[in-house]
Protein backbone atom coordinates (compact mmCIF):
# COMPACT_ATOMS: atom_id res chain seq x y z
CA UNK A 1 0.00 0.00 0.00
CA UNK A 2 2.50 2.36 -0.86
CA UNK A 3 3.70 3.98 -4.15
CA UNK A 4 7.39 3.01 -5.83
CA UNK A 5 9.04 3.67 -9.25
CA UNK A 6 9.86 0.16 -9.40
CA UNK A 7 9.32 -3.36 -7.83
CA UNK A 8 11.85 -5.55 -8.72
CA UNK A 9 11.40 -9.01 -7.71
CA UNK A 10 13.85 -10.94 -9.83
CA UNK A 11 15.68 -13.95 -7.84
CA UNK A 12 13.08 -14.80 -4.61
CA UNK A 13 12.95 -18.86 -5.23
CA UNK A 14 10.48 -19.19 -2.15
CA UNK A 15 8.31 -16.64 -2.86
CA UNK A 16 4.41 -17.54 -2.82
CA UNK A 17 2.18 -14.36 -2.87
CA UNK A 18 2.81 -11.11 -4.40
CA UNK A 19 0.20 -8.96 -3.06
CA UNK A 20 0.26 -5.31 -4.81
CA UNK A 21 -2.20 -2.38 -4.03
CA UNK A 22 -1.65 0.60 -5.47
CA UNK A 23 -4.39 2.74 -3.71
CA UNK A 24 -2.39 4.88 -1.41
CA UNK A 25 -4.29 7.02 1.19
CA UNK A 26 -3.79 10.43 0.82
CA UNK A 27 -1.05 9.92 -2.29
CA UNK A 28 -1.79 12.24 -5.35
CA UNK A 29 -0.12 10.44 -8.50
CA UNK A 30 0.54 12.37 -11.62
CA UNK A 31 -1.23 10.79 -14.36
CA UNK A 32 1.70 9.43 -16.27
CA UNK A 33 2.91 7.95 -13.24
CA UNK A 34 4.00 4.31 -13.39
CA UNK A 35 5.36 1.58 -11.45
CA UNK A 36 7.69 -0.80 -13.01
CA UNK A 37 7.15 -4.25 -11.78
CA UNK A 38 10.03 -6.47 -12.72
CA UNK A 39 9.61 -10.42 -11.87
CA UNK A 40 12.29 -12.93 -12.37
CA UNK A 41 13.33 -16.34 -10.99
CA UNK A 42 9.92 -17.02 -9.31
CA UNK A 43 9.34 -20.44 -9.30
CA UNK A 44 6.99 -21.11 -6.49
CA UNK A 45 4.72 -17.44 -7.06
CA UNK A 46 1.60 -18.81 -6.80
CA UNK A 47 -0.87 -15.52 -6.47
CA UNK A 48 -0.01 -12.17 -8.19
CA UNK A 49 -2.38 -9.15 -8.08
CA UNK A 50 -3.84 -6.68 -7.96
CA UNK A 51 -1.70 -5.34 -11.29
CA UNK A 52 -3.43 -1.84 -12.23
CA UNK A 53 -2.79 -2.15 -15.88
CA UNK A 54 -3.51 1.71 -15.31
CA UNK A 55 -0.49 2.14 -12.78
CA UNK A 56 1.84 -1.19 -13.60
CA UNK A 57 4.40 -1.99 -16.17
CA UNK A 58 5.26 -5.75 -16.23
CA UNK A 59 8.11 -6.26 -16.61
CA UNK A 60 9.07 -10.45 -16.96
CA UNK A 61 12.86 -11.32 -17.76
CA UNK A 62 13.50 -7.72 -19.04
CA UNK A 63 11.03 -8.09 -21.45
CA UNK A 64 8.21 -5.30 -20.98
CA UNK A 65 4.67 -6.92 -22.11
CA UNK A 66 2.77 -4.48 -24.29
CA UNK A 67 -0.64 -4.67 -26.11
CA UNK A 68 0.28 -7.63 -29.00
CA UNK A 69 3.09 -8.98 -27.18
CA UNK A 70 3.55 -13.35 -28.16
CA UNK A 71 4.07 -14.98 -25.17
CA UNK A 72 7.37 -16.75 -25.08
CA UNK A 73 9.22 -19.08 -22.59
CA UNK A 74 10.62 -15.49 -21.82
CA UNK A 75 7.75 -14.07 -20.80
CA UNK A 76 5.45 -16.30 -18.93
CA UNK A 77 5.29 -17.09 -15.31
CA UNK A 78 3.73 -20.63 -15.28
CA UNK A 79 3.63 -21.04 -11.72
CA UNK A 80 0.79 -18.41 -11.22
CA UNK A 81 -2.62 -19.85 -10.09
CA UNK A 82 -4.91 -16.91 -8.60
CA UNK A 83 -4.08 -13.54 -10.81
CA UNK A 84 -5.48 -10.33 -10.04
CA UNK A 85 -6.15 -7.56 -12.23
CA UNK A 86 -7.64 -3.65 -12.41
CA UNK A 87 -8.30 -2.22 -15.29
CA UNK A 88 -10.53 0.56 -16.46
CA UNK A 89 -12.91 -0.77 -19.59
CA UNK A 90 -13.27 2.53 -20.49
CA UNK A 91 -9.60 3.38 -21.49
CA UNK A 92 -8.93 1.73 -24.91
CA UNK A 93 -4.73 1.38 -24.02
CA UNK A 94 -5.60 -0.89 -20.65
CA UNK A 95 -8.65 -2.71 -22.46
CA UNK A 96 -5.91 -3.84 -25.32
CA UNK A 97 -3.77 -4.91 -22.56
CA UNK A 98 -5.80 -7.07 -21.42
CA UNK A 99 -4.83 -10.27 -23.41
CA UNK A 100 -1.26 -9.50 -23.75
CA UNK A 101 -1.24 -9.86 -19.42
CA UNK A 102 -3.29 -13.20 -19.66
CA UNK A 103 -0.95 -14.66 -21.59
CA UNK A 104 1.67 -14.30 -19.27
CA UNK A 105 -0.03 -16.38 -16.81
CA UNK A 106 -0.89 -19.64 -18.73
CA UNK A 107 -1.84 -21.72 -15.47
CA UNK A 108 -4.31 -19.18 -14.01
CA UNK A 109 -6.91 -21.22 -12.23
CA UNK A 110 -8.85 -17.69 -10.68
CA UNK A 111 -8.78 -15.05 -12.20
CA UNK A 112 -10.04 -11.74 -9.89
CA UNK A 113 -11.32 -8.37 -12.34
CA UNK A 114 -11.83 -5.33 -10.60
CA UNK A 115 -13.39 -2.98 -13.02
CA UNK A 116 -12.44 1.13 -12.24
CA UNK A 117 -14.28 3.98 -13.71
CA UNK A 118 -12.38 6.06 -15.87
CA UNK A 119 -12.64 10.15 -15.74
CA UNK A 120 -12.16 10.55 -19.57
CA UNK A 121 -13.05 7.55 -21.43
CA UNK A 122 -10.80 6.99 -24.92
CA UNK A 123 -13.64 4.51 -26.35
CA UNK A 124 -15.39 1.07 -25.68
CA UNK A 125 -14.14 -1.79 -27.20
CA UNK A 126 -16.65 -3.94 -28.62
CA UNK A 127 -17.30 -7.23 -28.78
CA UNK A 128 -15.26 -7.75 -31.85
CA UNK A 129 -12.29 -7.09 -30.65
CA UNK A 130 -12.49 -10.11 -27.73
CA UNK A 131 -12.79 -12.17 -30.78
CA UNK A 132 -9.88 -11.20 -32.60
CA UNK A 133 -8.19 -11.01 -29.52
CA UNK A 134 -6.67 -14.61 -30.47
CA UNK A 135 -5.58 -17.72 -28.43
CA UNK A 136 -4.91 -17.75 -24.70
CA UNK A 137 -3.96 -20.40 -22.98
CA UNK A 138 -5.16 -20.10 -19.51
CA UNK A 139 -9.33 -19.67 -20.88
CA UNK A 140 -8.44 -22.46 -23.16
CA UNK A 141 -7.25 -25.21 -20.60
CA UNK A 142 -7.21 -23.47 -16.84
CA UNK A 143 -9.49 -21.23 -15.81
CA UNK A 144 -12.44 -22.38 -13.76
CA UNK A 145 -13.83 -19.44 -11.43
CA UNK A 146 -13.86 -15.57 -12.38
CA UNK A 147 -14.75 -12.85 -10.34
CA UNK A 148 -15.41 -10.01 -11.66
CA UNK A 149 -15.49 -6.88 -8.82
CA UNK A 150 -17.43 -3.41 -8.96
CA UNK A 151 -19.94 -4.25 -12.30
CA UNK A 152 -21.49 -0.91 -13.60
CA UNK A 153 -23.01 -2.86 -16.63
CA UNK A 154 -21.18 -0.76 -19.26
CA UNK A 155 -21.24 -2.39 -22.73
CA UNK A 156 -17.72 -2.66 -22.64
CA UNK A 157 -17.91 -5.08 -18.97
CA UNK A 158 -20.19 -7.00 -20.59
CA UNK A 159 -18.72 -7.73 -23.40
CA UNK A 160 -15.61 -8.39 -21.76
CA UNK A 161 -18.11 -11.10 -19.24
CA UNK A 162 -19.21 -12.84 -22.67
CA UNK A 163 -15.85 -13.45 -24.15
CA UNK A 164 -14.93 -14.78 -21.17
CA UNK A 165 -18.17 -17.12 -21.00
CA UNK A 166 -17.31 -18.50 -24.91
CA UNK A 167 -13.86 -18.91 -24.68
CA UNK A 168 -13.27 -20.54 -20.87
CA UNK A 169 -13.52 -24.32 -21.69
CA UNK A 170 -13.64 -25.37 -17.82
CA UNK A 171 -14.85 -22.22 -16.51
CA UNK A 172 -17.53 -23.30 -13.98
CA UNK A 173 -18.11 -20.35 -11.56
CA UNK A 174 -18.48 -16.54 -12.40
CA UNK A 175 -18.92 -14.21 -9.41
CA UNK A 176 -20.72 -10.55 -10.59
CA UNK A 177 -20.12 -8.12 -7.68
CA UNK A 178 -21.73 -5.05 -8.16
CA UNK A 179 -20.22 -1.78 -7.47
CA UNK A 180 -23.62 -0.04 -6.64
CA UNK A 181 -25.01 -3.35 -4.76
CA UNK A 182 -26.97 -1.85 -1.99
CA UNK A 183 -29.64 -0.60 -3.69
CA UNK A 184 -31.96 -3.62 -4.85
CA UNK A 185 -33.04 -1.65 -7.88
CA UNK A 186 -29.83 -1.57 -9.13
CA UNK A 187 -29.50 -5.02 -8.07
CA UNK A 188 -32.34 -5.98 -10.52
CA UNK A 189 -31.18 -3.96 -13.47
CA UNK A 190 -27.73 -5.30 -13.19
CA UNK A 191 -29.28 -9.45 -13.42
CA UNK A 192 -31.69 -7.97 -16.39
CA UNK A 193 -28.17 -6.84 -18.17
CA UNK A 194 -26.56 -10.14 -17.48
CA UNK A 195 -28.96 -12.36 -18.45
CA UNK A 196 -28.24 -12.33 -22.14
CA UNK A 197 -24.94 -14.24 -21.14
CA UNK A 198 -27.02 -17.27 -20.93
CA UNK A 199 -27.89 -17.06 -24.37
CA UNK A 200 -24.34 -16.87 -25.29
CA UNK A 201 -22.66 -19.90 -27.16
CA UNK A 202 -20.41 -21.39 -24.88
CA UNK A 203 -17.17 -22.72 -25.05
CA UNK A 204 -17.98 -26.28 -23.78
CA UNK A 205 -21.39 -27.77 -23.56
CA UNK A 206 -21.05 -30.01 -21.13
CA UNK A 207 -19.64 -28.08 -18.15
CA UNK A 208 -22.61 -26.41 -15.88
CA UNK A 209 -21.73 -22.98 -15.19
CA UNK A 210 -22.93 -20.98 -12.08
CA UNK A 211 -23.49 -16.90 -11.87
CA UNK A 212 -23.63 -15.53 -8.90
CA UNK A 213 -24.18 -11.77 -8.41
CA UNK A 214 -23.82 -10.34 -4.95
CA UNK A 215 -23.67 -7.03 -3.59
CA UNK A 216 -20.28 -5.47 -2.56
CA UNK A 217 -19.74 -4.14 0.61
CA UNK A 218 -16.89 -6.63 1.88
CA UNK A 219 -13.74 -5.17 3.41
CA UNK A 220 -10.37 -6.15 2.09
CA UNK A 221 -7.37 -6.30 4.09
CA UNK A 222 -3.72 -7.25 4.24
CA UNK A 223 -4.08 -8.99 7.18
CA UNK A 224 -6.13 -11.29 5.99
CA UNK A 225 -4.51 -11.62 2.50
CA UNK A 226 -1.33 -12.47 4.45
CA UNK A 227 -3.04 -15.93 6.17
CA UNK A 228 -1.87 -18.85 4.14
CA UNK A 229 -3.96 -20.63 5.59
CA UNK A 230 -6.45 -18.98 3.14
CA UNK A 231 -6.65 -19.87 -0.27
CA UNK A 232 -7.43 -16.92 -2.21
CA UNK A 233 -6.22 -13.83 -0.24
CA UNK A 234 -8.55 -11.10 -2.98
CA UNK A 235 -11.64 -12.62 -1.69
CA UNK A 236 -13.50 -11.42 1.14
Amino acid sequence: MSVANEVNVLVVPRLERLILWSECPGARLADDFRTRLNIGYVQELKVLGYLDLRIHVLEISNTIIEAGTKPSPRTIVPSVHILALKVRFGVRKEARMLPSYLRCFPNVVTLHIMSDEADEPTGKLNFKFWQEAGPIRCLQSQIKRVVFKNFRGDRSELTFLRFIWERAQLLHKMVIVLADGDDPASLEQMVAKLKPLACAKRASKDRKLTILVRNGGCVWSFHRASDLSVSDPFDC
